[in-house]
């Protein structure tokens, strides 16, 4: 086969790369430290309660002086093992229904120094103050760790963690917080339901960590200390949390019906009124498995897309934003994300230009334990005037064969209903991967696919690979991908058709005492992305970027440098731009770039890249700068200005410009009160569109929301595609947890 023609520059780069690990390895080595014995490790007494706790952010009542006190957090990041700059103090409580968490955190007098950038909900962890959370009462680290976080202002943030370094993001458990700014320090408070957690029965010791990240100071800490190449989320390195009894397992229901008015006009016809119903059902049949079932799916409080102008010749990857899709998706998630997914869930519910379909329904099954994970996930979709109805299946089995090693496999099967002139047909993909944690610092991971199509006959393999070695001084990843001709994953993404990818990046951090005081690390950096045609082996680009200078600073301001050396062999036209065509022909340019991000917490900032050098057989200027005003976490206003200039570019020569604004305000009343608009107007695509959503937490993830959608092509458009559209949206939804 073919495929794998392009051995000879990876083994080459592969060889480099063990070379440097090698040799750094050495040098730094002494600075990780491996997890310590159970015994070795702090513990926390929990304390039961019998009263009540009123969740109010201040904790005066009398159970929290009675509690043991976690604190003498260390310090992870920037100075692994020094003592916290300001000190931290938590206590847990429980009793028949919830685990309460108070803590008290330090910090100099003046508000300024609480860096928050807004009352969103699931907040950016790098921007923010916060405390963190994260429990794992099944103490395996194959075991998924869930993690709470909180603000001096009340947002909260909810995060499960998995053993393969994945992650769910968007999932929301059902819990509450409160935080009240003082002089001198601010306190907070947490209740999470027995209801909302994963736990064995009979347990009593859960491994259980604290963390805390200083924004204004760049400081992240915990009571239970990890090395600064990994995070606190690997909780071999956790505490132990004694003297729980938790309440045993019973039947756990969480109903979540919608409604729904949807207003919408086309040009200028007459608006149209379609009520709707539908919603979700979630039973937990213990701690470990869970089913869910959902009907006439809906998802119009999603964030949007936003735009881009592609300038290469691979599909842009627009990730997943839609809650229903987000929640358990890393189990379902193989492969490396803008490269290759075999399954990937924008797939469903949406077509191929983004516009929503209609989702009649459907049925997920997940099952985790410390040996084995699975998971089965079930849709329908109806079509319209551009794409036809399908169903959809999607099987998953992962097993943890050691504490290290992780196979897995799975089955991906779409249905293409029959109608628009085309016959019904099957696209099954069939998956198998592998996770190894070799060591602490380094992990492998691999996937093998092949694909078919009823209809057309058409077949083929693709693989998947990637080394990665974590360093407190260095940190190395390497890609390695191969998709054949005829693969195909209808609900999947692959970055392009026919394609081998090769994907090698170093980073190495320093920090020397001669550095200025702002100066966290000095960071150079080299990355080279490659691709050849993987049915003959041929050469078909290259991209190699050598950054010599990178700076991060103790506010977490960023500052680089960048030259990137890139080689095209095109055998086709290409057009990045409109009125932009490049001939098939061979090219090689250079080009630079400044980049450079002020605090992105502070009441003002800015972020700006800046661009230049040659483009395919012309030149190329290209302009980033977004400004951002935050004087309060309750206000902020966001205005993103892109712009690039062709000189001399394409066949003709062509000289033009695009520009793509994106203003964006968000206002909050408090953490759940929260008003978004966002517009972007795209000269290339030539159209703008605004997006507008109100939302009032009324309840924990009980929501209403007012949203309006309006887009304006500046252009005719052809038949069927109005010139403007506008929709509007009220919509309730309801969360009972049973």
């Amino acid at each position: 086969m073919k495929i794998f023609k392009a051995a000879k520059l990876s083994r080459s780069l592969c060889l480099l790369v063990v070379f440097m690990v090698t040799g750094l390895q050495q040098l730094y080595a002494q600075e990780a430290f491996a997890p310590l014995p159970v015994a070795s490790r702090p513990h926390l007494q929990a304390t039961r309660v019998t009263g009540p706790i009123n969740i109010d952010g201040i904790p005066d009542e009398a159970a929290w002086n009675n509690a043991p006190v976690a604190a003498h957090f260390t310090t992870a990041y920037p100075r692994q093992g020094d003592k916290a700059t300001y000190d931290t103090e938590v206590r847990l409580l429980y009793d028949d229904k919830n685990i309460y968490i108070s803590a008290r955190c330090d910090f100099p007098p003046g508000k300024k120094s609480l860096q928050v950038q807004d009352l969103r909900r699931d907040f950016s962890y790098s921007n923010n103050e916060l405390f963190e959370i994260l429990i794992d009462p099944f103490k395996d680290p194959r075991m998924p760790v869930m993690t709470f976080c909180v603000t001096p202002y009340g947002t909260q943030m909810d995060i499960m963690h998995y053993a393969d370094f994945s992650y769910d993001y968007k999932w929301d458990a059902v819990w509450q917080a409160a935080s009240k700014i003082q002089e001198h320090s601010w306190t907070t408070e947490v209740a999470i339901p027995f209801t909302s957690l994963r736990y064995p029965k009979n347990s009593t010791e859960w491994s259980i960590n604290f963390a805390r990240n200083i924004r204004f100071i760049g400081e992240t800490n915990g009571w239970s200390p990890w090395p600064q190449a990994f995070s606190e989320t690997q909780l071999a390195y956790g505490g132990i949390l004694t003297n729980m009894v938790p309440p045993d397992a019973n039947f756990n229901l969480r109903v979540e019906p919608y409604a729904l008015v949807n207003v919408s006009r086309a040009d200028n016809n007459k608006p149209r009124y379609k009520p709707e119903f539908g919603g979700e059902i979630k039973y937990a049949i213990n701690s470990n498995t869970l089913l869910e079932g959902t009907i006439n799916t809906d998802f119009a409080q999603a964030d949007v897309d936003k735009q881009v102008v592609n300038l290469s010749r691979s599909s842009v990857f627009f990730p997943e934003k839609r809650q229903f899709f987000l929640e358990n998706s890393s189990l379902f998630s193989v492969g490396q994300n803008s490269i290759i997914q075999p399954f990937f869930s924008r797939r469903i519910g949406l077509s191929d230009n983004g516009s929503p379909l209609t989702i009649n329904g459907g049925l997920r099954f997940i099952h985790q334990d410390n040996k084995q994970s699975a998971g089965i996930l079930v849709m329908k979709q109806n079509g319209d005037t551009t794409e036809n109805g399908a169903l959809f299946g999607v099987f998953r089995y992962k097993r943890s064969v050691s504490q290290r090693l992780q196979l897995g496999a799975m089955e991906v099967l779409r249905q293409n209903f029959a109608g628009l002139n085309q016959s019904a047909s099957v696209n099954p993909v069939e998956v198998v991967d592998a996770f190894w944690q070799v060591s602490q610092p380094l992990f492998i991971r691999g996937m093998a696919s092949y694909s078919g199509n009823s209809l057309s006959g058409q077949k083929g393999p693709a693989a998947f690979a990637e080394f990665n070695y974590s360093a407190t001084h260095f940190f190395i990843d390497w890609f390695q991908t191969a998709v054949s001709k005829g693969y195909q994953a209808q609900t999947g993404f692959t970055a392009r058709d026919n394609f081998i990818n090769t994907q090698p990046t170093l980073y190495i951090f320093m920090h020397k005492k001669w550095f200025p005081k702002n100066v966290q690390f000095f960071s150079p950096q080299f990355t080279a992305d490659i691709y050849h045609e993987a049915s003959s082996g041929k050469f078909q680009e290259a991209s190699v970027v050598v950054m010599p200078l990178q700076l991060f600073f103790t506010n977490q301001s960023h500052l680089d440098f960048s030259i990137t050396s890139s080689w095209e062999n095109l055998t086709d036209n290409f057009q990045p731009v409109r009125n932009v065509d490049i001939a098939a022909a061979n090219y090689h340019f250079n080009r630079y770039e400044f980049y450079g991000i002020t605090n992105a917490a502070a009441p003002f900032s800015a972020e700006t890249r800046l661009s230049t050098g040659g483009y395919y057989n012309g030149r190329l200027n290209s302009y980033y700068l977004s400004l951002r005003a935050a004087p309060v976490p309750q206000l902020s206003l966001v205005m993103s200005y892109t712009r690039n200039d062709f000189k001399n570019v394409g066949i003709n020569q062509v000289s033009t410009t695009t520009h793509l604004l994106a203003p964006e305000l968000r206002v909050a009343a408090n953490p759940k009160m929260l008003l978004s608009a966002f517009y972007q107007y795209n000269t290339d695509a030539r159209n703008g569109s605004l997006n507008a959503r109100f939302s009032w937490e009324y309840r924990p993830l009980s929501f209403i929301y007012l949203v309006i959608n309006s887009v304006n092509n500046y252009y005719k458009t052809p038949f069927g595609i109005p010139q403007r559209q506008q929709g509007g949206i009220m919509k309730l939804t309801y969360i009972r947890q049973i």
